[in-house]
C-alpha cells in the first residue's frame, strides 16, 4: 500500500511489485519449511515453545520496523532491482514463518502450503494497489499497519508457545 501511496505505477510496474511479492513469499516461506523440517528431523525436534518463539520475534522486529520507518509513504522508481529488493525485504519474515510453522509437514505438505502463501500475497499486494486509492488519505492506516501486524505475529506467536 505503501508504495501505491507514495509512487504513480502503471500497470506493468503493478503487475512486477505483485510477481516479486508474492514469488518472495514463496519461495522464504518453502525455504524456511524445508530447513525447519530439515532441522527437526535430522538434529533436534522444534518445540512448540521454540516456534512460537521465532513467530513472537518476528512480532517484535515488525513492530520495531514500522517505529523506525515512521514515514507514511515510499517514493520509489520501481526499477527491475527494486522491485527484487522490495519483494525480498517484505517477505524475509516468511523464512521465520515457514521454519516455525510448515517445519512438521512432509514435502508436499510444505510446498503446497508456501505455494498458498505465495499466491494469497501477490492476490492481497494486488487488492492493496486498489484499496489504496480510497484510503492513502487516512494517514492513520499507513502509520499503524506495521504496529497491528506486529500485534498479530506476537498473538500467533504466544498460541504457538501455550499450544
Amino acid at each position: 500500500m505503501a508504495i501505491g501511496c507514495g509512487t504513480r505505477t502503471n500497470l506493468r510496474e503493478k503487475f512486477k511489485v505483485i510477481i516479486s511479492f508474492g514469488f518472495f513469499q514463496f519461495f522464504f516461506a518453502l525455504t524456511g519449511g524445508l530447513a525447519g523440517n530439515y532441522i527437526d528431523t535430522n538434529f533436534f525436534t522444534i518445540s512448540n515453545y521454540f516456534s512460537g518463539a521465532v513467530i513472537f520475534l518476528l512480532g517484535i522486529f515488525l513492530i520495531r520496523e514500522g517505529y523506525k520507518n515512521g514515514e507514511e509513504c515510499i517514493y520509489r522508481q520501481l526499477s527491475f532491482w527494486t522491485v527484487v529488493v522490495l519483494g525480498v525485504s517484505v517477505s524475509i519474515d516468511a523464512l521465520g514463518a515457514g521454519f516455525s510453522l510448515l517445519f512438521e509437514f512432509d514435502y508436499s505438505l510444505i510446498f503446497q502450503d508456501a505455494l498458498i502463501i505465495g499466491l494469497l500475497a501477490s492476490i492481497v499486494t494486488g487488492a492493496a494497489f486498489k484499496i489504496v486509492n480510497y484510503i492513502k488519505h487516512i494517514a492513520l492506516v499507513e502509520k499503524y499497519a506495521d504496529y497491528v501486524g506486529g500485534i498479530i505475529l506476537l498473538l500467533i506467536g504466544i498460541n504457538t508457545f501455550l499450544a
